[in-house]
């Protein structure tokens, strides 16, 4: 097989046809199946002891091998006729409680909603954590495995990812290239990759090396990046989880913002209910309102959040925040023809000073003419 060829990723189980006719998820548990078989053969099987047990074709668990090995880089190799997996590429044996099961597919299932891009390398992560589950279990991550790799390919974001992930690794410094200045290489150090809860994202945490300084970066934003032999140390007294304290999402401060928001009794419950921000607190307030006072890294994060809850939640501080709300709810009123209390009062105002300028020339005509 050529080289060009080896170094494509199929991000999919649905990349090579199933001559034998198995729908999708039929041939996931298969090829689920055939890595399990692998698993507890470690001496390696021959093609045809896995037709025999599967009661499919030699061809077609040829295709399942290559499926195996190009999808999911399972290192194959042949001895004494037999494929044989690398004894490398298997966790070492691990026993999980119920609960433990349960919350890896809780995660491989919250990671499926947030991702938007294709992710093979967390895929073929969730298929080696099904195959030493217990059977209930297996499958629904065998799934969740399946949705992140049908998910629509992003070269460009994978290759960036995988410079970075290797970089923060091992410690080594990258060139990369920004959407806001595409003509400019930036020298980082990649301290900490960090997904957004918001806009299914992905945001690296790097030490900028022109501006000595800590830098956020969004890694769909990042247009190259180049991997460099030089190594790096964090910079002295720097701490990801102090960057991070006071993020809301990922813009952390050393002085942070504090917010203050009421919330009107018919979310009340709902905002009680969870906890938002390790620095929140509550205070109920009559009428069964509810204050939340919050120290953020930037207003900026939370204003979009806010939003959401419509007219059931007023900024009181940071003045900053309460203007961009009323810009924001000025602007939709206007886009869906719907007059703004702003609006509103300066056009009582106008029509208030029009009558009097009336009632005033009236008097004085009144006047004049008695």
């Amino acid at each position: 097989m050529s080289r060009k060829a080896r170094e494509t990723r199929w991000d999919n189980f649905v990349t090579v046809a199933s001559e034998d006719g198995f729908e999708k998820g039929d041939r996931i548990a298969r090829l689920i199946h055939l890595l399990r078989m692998f698993q507890a053969a470690p001496g390696g099987l021959s093609t045809r002891l896995i037709a025999d047990r599967l009661g499919v074709s030699q061809r077609s668990v040829q295709r399942d091998i290559g499926a195996l090995e190009f999808e999911l880089q399972v290192p194959f190799y042949r001895a004494n006729g037999r494929w044989v997996v690398r004894e490398e590429y298997w966790l070492r044996p691990i026993a999980f409680s119920l609960q433990e099961a349960i919350g890896l597919l809780l995660s491989a299932r919250l990671m499926l909603r947030h991702a938007d891009k294709a992710d093979a390398h967390t895929a073929a992560a969730y298929e080696k954590l099904a195959a030493v589950l217990p059977e209930p279990l297996r499958q629904p991550l065998a799934n969740a495995a399946f949705g992140l790799s049908a998910k629509p390919m992003n070269p460009t974001y994978s290759r960036v990812f995988g410079v970075l992930a290797t970089a923060w690794a091992e410690r080594r410094q990258v060139d990369i290239r920004y959407q806001t200045a595409p003509d400019k290489t930036r020298r980082i150090w990649p301290l900490f990759l960090e997904p957004g809860w918001f806009g299914h994202s992905c945001y690296l945490l790097a030490w900028d090396q022109a501006a000595r300084a800590p830098r956020v970066f969004k890694v769909e934003r990042i247009l190259d990046a180049r991997l460099r032999d030089e190594r790096f140390e964090n910079p002295k007294g720097f701490s990801v989880d102090e960057q991070l304290k006071s993020a809301w999402g990922i813009w952390g401060s050393s002085d942070p913002v504090e917010a203050d928001l009421i919330f009107q009794p018919d979310v009340a419950a709902r905002v009680r209910e969870t906890i938002w921000h390790p620095s929140q607190v509550l205070e109920e307030l009559p009428g069964g309102r509810l204050r939340m006072t919050l120290r953020i890294g930037h207003w900026l994060e939370i204003r979009h959040w806010v939003l959401g809850w419509g007219g059931s939640c007023e900024v009181v501080r940071p003045v900053e925040l309460r203007r961009a709300v009323t810009d924001a709810v000025t602007e939709m009123a206007r886009t869906y023809g719907v007059l703004a209390a702003t609006e509103f009062r300066r056009l009582v105002a106008e029509h208030e000073e029009l009558v009097s300028g009336v009632r005033t020339r009236r008097a004085a005509r009144a006047r004049r003419a008695g």
